[in-house]
């Protein structure tokens, strides 16, 4: 299958800036030598009129902006055959990336496997810090202001999502989980229970014909990889994290994947730049 990776420039779902010029980077640095035969499609950061300050949705207008403009993008590029590969930016482009794939397929055909350091599964109401970059699965099931909405209100379900890593869990979270029948495997679990069974598990779990998979960066120890805005320790190392991510490509079902958040304004001897590279290679043995 032809791959198409798509450029997503937003960091104002976060804190932080540098991610949205993860693309560029990548580009410059061989991504299309990597992957011989892949399109790359580069997104202008659309103008955005000055923004009203929403303190618990902040930049609200830009980061839906790039949501909206990559769902279309998204489904387009799956109507015609391709697997979009989406490189953000910050997190929140999972909201658009989601809703394009779930336009394609509907919300009931889609498992979503999200593979992060925080559970982002915040609302308008729950969150700590207003930024977007929390929020993308609560998004996608339709649990936020309708600002936050891209296409249909639902285009994910708690049932068909697992959430892979995540050892930053803000308080409202759990009980969003608990009420969505979301499942959550902390990388503290994975670390009691072992890779291999985690996965078994999940991989049981996959009931639909159609996989999302979202992978943040931060998921792994910041001693593994610390160009991202956030470093946290007690992640996964490398190998798990690549471990975890070729057993869930293995399945065949994967119809699109999001990479988000790092940061090439902090990676100068592009040590963690040649991981990324390393994660992505095992596309091309699944699905090139």
């Amino acid at each position: 299958m032809k791959l198409t990776f798509l450029e997503a420039p937003i960091c104002k779902g976060s804190p932080t800036d540098g991610s949205q010029f993860a693309f560029g980077a990548l580009c410059e640095n061989g991504l299309a030598a990597h992957f011989d035969g892949a399109a790359l499609w580069r997104m202008e950061p659309p103008a955005v009129d000055e923004e009203a300050y929403h303190p618990s949705r902040k930049d609200c207008t830009a980061v839906m902006t790039v949501s909206r403009l990559l769902a279309e993008r998204v489904a387009y590029v799956r109507r015609e055959g391709s697997m979009p590969i989406v490189i953000g930016g910050d997190h929140s482009v999972a909201i658009g990336s989601i809703a394009g794939i779930s336009a394609v397929y509907g919300a009931e055909a889609l498992t979503v496997i999200y593979i992060d350091g925080h559970t982002d599964i915040n609302t308008e109401q729950t969150t700590e810090t207003g930024f977007i970059h929390g929020m993308p699965l609560a998004a996608a099931m339709g649990l936020c202001h309708e600002s936050l909405t891209v296409g249909r209100k639902r285009n994910l379900y708690g049932k068909n999502t697992v959430i892979l890593g995540a050892r930053s869990i803000d308080p409202g979270e759990y009980g969003i989980i608990e009420a969505q029948g979301v499942t959550l495997y902390t990388a503290d679990q994975i670390r009691a229970r072992g890779m291999e069974a985690v996965m078994h598990e999940v991989l049981a779990r996959i009931q639909t014909p159609v996989v999302h998979v979202s992978f943040d960066v931060d998921v792994m120890d910041e001693t593994e990889f610390s160009s991202t805005g956030y470093r946290m320790p007690n992640g996964l190392t490398l190998d798990e994290a690549e471990a975890m991510l070729t057993a869930v490509l293995a399945t065949g079902a994967v119809a699109s994947l999001d990479f988000v958040e790092y940061n090439p304004l902090l990676d100068q001897s592009g040590k963690d730049r040649e991981t990324v590279f390393r994660l992505l290679s095992h596309l091309k043995t699944y699905y090139e």
